[in-house]
């Protein structure tokens, strides 16, 4: 059985008159990922208006990565608490199936060279890549190797997910004081921890608020090992249900919450729309500079595509006769390729080739030093038009121009839209070289921008202010009133059933 392992700082004691909350969320602190950000900044806002969490998440142990810094920086009271993967039945399967796949992998390589070069290509010709994403739009029952492929890796992933929620849901049931919670709280992805949520939830006859970080059976694009119907019909079989019976559902953006409303009329004014929010903490001081550097961080992947800032930045770069002394492009994260396609030689197509910098992800304190050397910020281009990248809220801190490439009424468009930052259609070469010429001609002259942050609309505490608005008015309520009869039926079947997704 799969037991609760404590972690720093989870020394705190707890009294039973506070008001503390289990949040259950396989990315927290010291996890490095995005969706580990969003609940470390909520938690401190938490604290200070007297709600305390104690977390169940992912064994840090078995982490890429990890920043035993932002684990000390949570606020006294928070207790941590931390569950390894546990093994799903269909591991053995899947480890089968991959010997067998790389015994045909070599042949299968030299195939897709030869229909990649076509009969009297010339030398050099482009070689078809690799697709990294498939839109949900894309998604089709077929015969299919491939497409029995990604429906087995599907099964799987999920398989794996709903054993680590289940083995949540049993260590807090066994080790925690059922007592001490007001609400448990689930953050996804991987949405399938929504399922220990229900169950706890129905266990200790406490509200469950489910948290959407991005959509679940609404989601627009799936990355390729995963792009199969069977990840969304799982999605809206167990989504179904749970919202049926939750006590209240965050959404990540605007966009997000009035999609899920529609789909879910009855649960409307249980949909509650809680952003990522910037920090009103004074970004790191950078020294002048004479150097216009335009900065990405985060992920090249799915549709994330620098190809038409490249090709507007080459034609900058070329009009103006700048050295790289001058302008430079850096990317810092997961950047070195998309689609099978390298990066840097993305930067050489476009003329860049010395003007492209890329950098390895770093740990936060290092990310935001590196920003705040940016004349620029640059959102880059994705096809999820109810998501808002994390990145676009920490780039509201610095003094520097936002370009973000989003397509107009999308949710970042519609974040954007009464800002100074510069928002163009992805793939517009035109319209990104003007805002970057114009900016470049800005810098020279000695202007620099002002934080968009500065006017609080955006800051994490406003944010926290409306999770906080929910949690109370939970609180304030008879348990009961928490869901309908037949939305705690639903959960319940939810999460014992398993014809759907692997025990």
């Amino acid at each position: 059985m799969k037991r609760l392992r404590s972690i720093p700082p989870a020394t705190a004691e707890v009294g039973r008159d506070e008001q503390r909350c289990l949040l259950i969320a396989p990315h927290f602190p010291p996890g490095t990922g995005a969706g580990a950000l969003r609940w470390e900044k909520l938690c401190g806002h938490l604290a200070s208006a007297g709600w305390a969490l104690d977390v169940v998440t992912m064994d840090p142990a078995v982490l890429p990565s990890r920043d035993e810094a932002r684990l000390a920086a949570l606020p006294a009271g928070t207790r941590v608490f931390a569950v390894a993967p546990t093994g799903a039945w269909i591991d053995p399967l899947e480890q089968a199936a991959w010997r067998a796949v790389r015994g045909l992998r070599a042949a299968r390589a030299a195939l897709r060279k030869e229909e990649a070069m076509p009969a009297g290509a010339p030398a050099g010709a482009p070689v078809r890549t690799t697709r990294e994403s498939y839109a949900s739009a894309e998604l089709r029952w077929r015969a299919s190797p491939d497409d029995a492929r990604r429906a087995f890796h599907a099964y799987a992933a999920l398989a794996r997910d709903r054993a680590w929620a289940r083995a949540a849901a049993n260590g807090a049931t066994r080790e925690l004081d059922r007592g001490l919670y007001r609400a448990v709280i689930t953050s996804g992805p991987p949405h399938m921890v929504h399922l220990a949520g229900a169950t706890l939830a129905r266990r200790w006859g406490v509200p469950h608020v489910v948290d959407m970080r991005d959509p679940w059976s609404l989601v627009e694009r799936l990355p390729a090992a995963h792009a199969s119907p069977i990840t969304v019909l799982v999605a809206r079989h167990h989504e179904r249900r749970l919202i049926r019976a939750a006590a209240a559902v965050i959404t990540n953006t605007d966009a997000h919450g009035v999609a899920l409303g529609r789909v879910y009329p009855r649960a409307r004014q249980r949909i509650t729309t809680v952003m990522n929010g910037c920090d009103e903490d004074a970004p790191p001081p950078a020294p002048p500079t004479r150097r216009f550097l335009i900065a990405y961080t985060g992920t090249i992947y799915l549709d994330r595509n620098p190809r038409p800032l490249f090709e507007a930045a080459g034609r900058v770069v070329r009009a103006a006769s700048l050295s790289p002394d001058e302008f430079g492009i850096e990317l810092m994260g997961t950047v070195h390729s998309l689609d099978g396609v390298s990066i840097a030689d993305v930067a050489r197509d476009a003329g860049l080739g010395e003007y492209v910098r890329l950098r390895p992800p770093a740990p936060r304190r290092e990310a935001l030093e590196f920003m705040a050397h940016a004349a620029m910020l640059v959102d880059l281009p994705q096809d999820s038009t109810m998501a808002i990248p994390s990145k676009v809220f920490e780039y509201m801190s610095f003094p520097a121009w936002i370009l973000a490439m989003a397509e107009r009424d999308t949710a970042t468009e519609l974040l954007l839209r009464d800002t100074p930052a510069d928002v163009v259609r992805p793939g517009d070469v035109e319209a990104i070289e003007r805002v970057l010429r114009r900016r470049l001609e800005e810098f020279r002259g000695g202007v620099r921008p002002a934080p968009i942050s500065a006017d609080g609309r955006f800051s994490r505490r406003a944010q926290a202010g409306r999770l906080l608005a929910v949690l109370e008015d939970l609180a304030a309520a008879p348990v009961q009133e928490t869901a309908t009869a037949e939305g705690r039926r639903a959960a319940a079947s939810s999460a014992s059933r398993s014809s759907v997704v692997a025990r």
